[in-house]
């Protein structure tokens, strides 16, 4: 995973456009010129065909997002994450349809890690904090520096909150360091799941206590009497049958070494402004208009060559035709 990174991150070095990125990496040999004489030249060298056809897929996934970019002179105006976290003025909303979230993944994935990237460093006097709302995270890919920002993040002063279905989701992305993360939050919000070992794990999460109940022992016959005992017990707060039976809008809320159960109401904001805005695109392979989003008219096709060299005969001969006849 980490040397289509290492070639992609060399291949920026160039200063390309987006649509130059999809040639390279859509023509292994210029990858091979722009790696040769660095280390990376070995970890797609010809000789190992397999392991060069795996970075060469990978790169080629990353070349189908970099395609739906527009060029440079139709992007209109262009945005830095560099420049955004020394300002930090407006909010930032990267969304997509349904039907294009597969493909827009490794870009989505990408704008977010450099923004986390670029926002690492030590805060600076009256610095605003920056709130990250990374809401169903397992749908991106995997970000590198998500695991440093929940780790490190009281020293950038830039809260995170991640929304996510299930532990499992991330331990299938971040692998083991998945409970580091898990453990960093300090605030846990957990909602109903039926599903029977990812309750178990949010009873875990919430905790156990401590019981202690008075035992009384009575005696009768020969040796008539009472005694009494504490008996101490460790049980679950909150039993995962109960995270399991959740009523809709009910969840449990943990703050340091703090639970409660609350219930929320749905708000229902009236939209004021488009969902999407589809960017207009003035040749569209698709052939859908951006605006209405309905079917262009199917233009004609340019002759080609042969077409325009029938077409001038079939012109010569009408023209001599029509001078004979005169």
């Amino acid at each position: 995973m980490e040397t289509p990174q290492k070639i992609f991150a060399h291949l920026l070095t160039f200063g390309p456009t987006p649509q130059e990125l999809v040639h390279w990496m859509a023509n292994p040999d210029e990858i091979d010129r722009r790696v040769e004489g660095t280390e990376m030249a070995s970890m797609i060298a010809k000789g190992a065909q397999q392991q060069r056809n795996g970075v060469l897929a990978s790169l080629g996934l990353i070349a189908d997002s970099l395609r739906m970019l527009p060029p440079k002179e139709k992007a209109g105006s262009t945005w830095s994450a560099t420049e955004w976290s020394e300002k930090r003025r407006g909010w930032i909303f990267i969304t997509s349809k349904p039907s294009e979230r597969e493909a827009l993944r490794p870009l989505h994935s990408l704008w977010i890690d450099l923004l986390v990237l670029r926002l690492l460093n030590e805060p600076k006097a009256n610095q605003r904090p920056v709130w990250f709302v990374l809401d169903e995270l397992a749908s991106l890919q995997r970000l590198p520096q998500l695991h440093t920002a929940i780790t490190e993040n009281r020293k950038s002063r830039n809260p995170l909150v991640l929304g996510f279905q299930g532990k499992a989701q991330l331990e299938v992305i971040y692998g083991h360091m998945a409970e580091v993360m898990l453990s960093q939050p300090a605030t846990k919000i957990f909602l109903k799941t039926t599903e029977p070992k990812a309750a178990e794990w949010v009873s875990n999460a919430i905790g156990k206590i401590e019981i202690e109940r008075m035992r009384e022992t009575h005696y009768d016959g020969t040796r008539s009497g009472k005694n009494f005992s504490l008996d101490r017990q460790v049980e679950p707060l909150v039993l995962d049958s109960e995270i399991s039976g959740l009523a809709n809008k009910h969840a449990f809320l943990k703050l340091g070494n703090h639970v409660a159960r609350f219930s929320f109401v749905y708000s229902n904001i009236p939209a004021t402004t488009p969902a999407f805005v589809p960017r207009p695109i003035e040749d569209d392979d698709l052939g859908f208009d951006p605006k209405t989003l309905e079917k262009r008219p199917t233009k004609s096709a340019p002759p080609t060559v042969e077409e325009q060299i029938n077409e001038k005969l079939q012109q010569e001969r009408a023209q001599a035709t029509f001078s004979m006849g005169n």
